[in-house]
């Protein structure tokens, strides 16, 4: 089994929109529905995919994030800890093309789980980044002109 979940996309807008897409706070939470997210090297974050307690800012059983690497408007990365589990590592990319920014996304760290539960995170997770949020991420940065 990999150790990785990798998922790229190519967005039609310039890096530097893109990086205010995947950094900027109020951007941020349209496509990746966070809470409490700022764009500085330790902060902690939550991702809560209860809608109610989201809605609220409750971050009771949420997935806490903190913020590695932040190089404008090259790389972020992040740990994310599910409740009760190991970190395991975010880390995006972001290399400029003709037309358009490519971007590159690693969740990596999963040699730390038993192989079955690994393997069912890695699948929800390979379908929640590539199908959902970075689409998102895209929709964003394309109209954040």
């Amino acid at each position: 089994m990999p150790d990785e979940v990798s998922s790229i996309i190519e967005i039609a807008a310039p890096r530097e929109r893109v990086w205010r897409a995947l950094t900027e706070p109020s951007l941020v939470v349209q496509w990746m529905g966070c809470l409490r997210f700022a764009p500085l090297a330790g902060h902690v974050f939550y991702l809560q995919p209860d809608q109610g307690r989201r809605a609220a800012g409750d971050v009771t059983d949420a997935i806490a994030c903190r913020i590695g690497v932040i190089d404008a408007p090259r790389r972020l990365s992040f740990t994310w800890r599910f409740p009760g589990a190991p970190d395991t590592f975010v880390d995006i990319r972001l290399t400029r093309i003709v037309g358009g920014a490519h971007v590159r996304l690693v969740h990596a760290g999963w040699n730390q789980f038993e192989e079955r539960e690994a393997a069912e995170v890695q699948g929800g997770l390979a379908v929640a980044w590539h199908d959902v949020a970075l689409p998102a991420l895209r929709a964003v940065a394309e109209r954040a002109g």
